[in-house]
């Protein structure tokens, strides 16, 4: 039987993100199933660290296979640890469970350094990267957003030295070391087609990135709803996810706020509940922003109670501001059979088609449009309803996995001679 190696920047356990999410789900399914699998996670960095580890401590063990490395922080713009001693000891730790496949949802914490070690050391190993976001492309956390708010829609060196003040010639550089690092991996995997296309059009090759949806385990069955019920429900809404500014929680406060001044227009009450964020921790990024009455702040909910809280309402919003590539609320949506009202752009705009109502990103105005649009219309959110398929599940997954990794690279791969850091 052969060894996996599931490596994340991050581990759920201490942090609950999409990419470290579905890089869990995959360890844990591939567990049930018997196979010979180890997960790695990592703390995001200094502040976690001190949080969650002892002075000298290294690792967390959740068990005999599930593990957490204690993340020092890293240079976000070379994805290369500060130090080597960092680098060794999470090469080390890597190599010595001895995988014959190495699955990386992630560069960050873990380092291209430790990559390129890894791959000179195990030349036979197969290694994989699902590339859940744009770090390769964008400097800027992966984001493709200007420091000034703009979406951008293209990486060059001349605009990239302007948004993040470096010289030009350190971008081409930085290009050059990340294809490189891509070269490494034997498959590339992309939960969306917006994605795949972002990175061909920044020059990887057609074909040398396979589509496979991130995998996901719900609940399964619907109860038939009552014509009050599918009522009740067109006037309740609903946002999960976290308060960082690229969520755009603030967009959805603004829209609240426009929806509340003119209520008196419309007779069914409105009621927008807010999973994740309490209103504490929304006040510290918006300190300023007016919060309205018909917005409640439910706080944070267990990961695994998430589809049947989305059941309760009649649409889930995701206003976010950047590209998502695959948001993990939406395939919770589609489980729970709830619509989608969201942002028309990246993944977003990709996943929600069909089934969703889509709105100008960042735009409160648009936004508010498209919750009045819906709100108290029974008959539009049972259309909308009808239209939900279920995401994939993990078994799909898994066996879509299974498919690709088992390929040969084949000719539009063309590793470079890898060479180990020193230093």
């Amino acid at each position: 039987m052969s060894r996996t190696v599931i490596v994340s920047h991050s581990h759920p356990n201490l942090r609950y993100g999409g990419g470290e999410v579905a890089a869990y789900r995959q360890f844990q399914h591939l567990l049930s199933l018997g196979e010979d699998v180890f997960f790695i996670g990592s703390t995001i960095g200094p502040e976690d660290s001190a949080r969650y580890f002892g002075p000298s401590q290294q690792v967390i063990s959740f068990g005999p296979r599930d593990f957490c490395l204690r993340g020092r922080g890293m240079d976000a713009f070379t994805m290369e640890h500060a130090e080597i001693r960092d680098e060794d000891w999470i090469f080390e730790f890597l190599l010595a469970l001895q995988g014959d496949v190495y699955h990386f949802h992630h560069f960050w914490n873990i380092g291209a350094g430790t990559i390129r070690r890894l791959r000179a050391a195990l030349p036979q190993a197969k290694f994989i990267c699902t590339l859940h976001e744009l770090t390769a492309i964008c400097a800027n956390h992966g984001q493709m957003v200007k420091r000034s708010g703009e979406l951008c829609h293209a990486a060059s060196e001349v605009a990239c030295a302007a948004c993040i003040a470096r010289p030009p010639i350190d971008f081409v550089l930085r290009q050059t070391r990340m294809r490189e690092l891509l070269d490494l991996f034997d498959h590339l995997l992309s939960p969306s087609e917006f994605l795949r296309r972002r990175f061909e059009d920044w020059g990887l090759p057609p074909g040398r990135i396979a589509v496979i949806e991130n995998g996901l385990a719900y609940p399964t069955g619907f109860r038939p709803e009552t014509e009050a019920e599918l009522l009740t429900k067109s006037g309740r809404f609903a946002f999960f996810g976290q308060a960082t500014p690229t969520k755009g929680l603030d967009v959805l406060i603004r829209a609240a706020s426009l929806i509340e001044a003119r209520k008196e227009a419309f007779d069914m009450p409105l009621s927008l509940e807010i999973h994740g964020v309490d209103k504490e921790g929304f006040a510290r990024i918006w300190p300023d922003l007016e919060v309205p009455d018909c917005v409640h702040f439910r706080g944070s909910y267990r990961p695994q109670d998430c589809v049947e809280i989305m059941r309760g309402y009649g649409w889930i919003i995701i206003p976010s501001i950047w590209w998502e590539n695959s948001p993990v609320v939406i395939q919770e949506a589609r489980a729970a059979g709830t619509p989608m009202i969201a942002s028309d752009i990246g993944g977003m705009a990709e996943k929600t088609e069909g089934w969703g109502v889509q709105f100008r990103a960042g735009d409160p105005v648009a936004l508010a449009d498209a919750i009045l649009s819906v709100h108290g219309r029974p008959d539009m959110l049972l259309a909308y309803k009808s239209r939900v398929l279920p995401p994939l599940g993990l078994e799909g997954y898994v066996e879509a996995w299974l498919e690709v990794s088992a390929k040969n690279p084949g000719l539009s791969r063309s590793r470079p001679e890898v060479k180990a850091r020193s230093g």
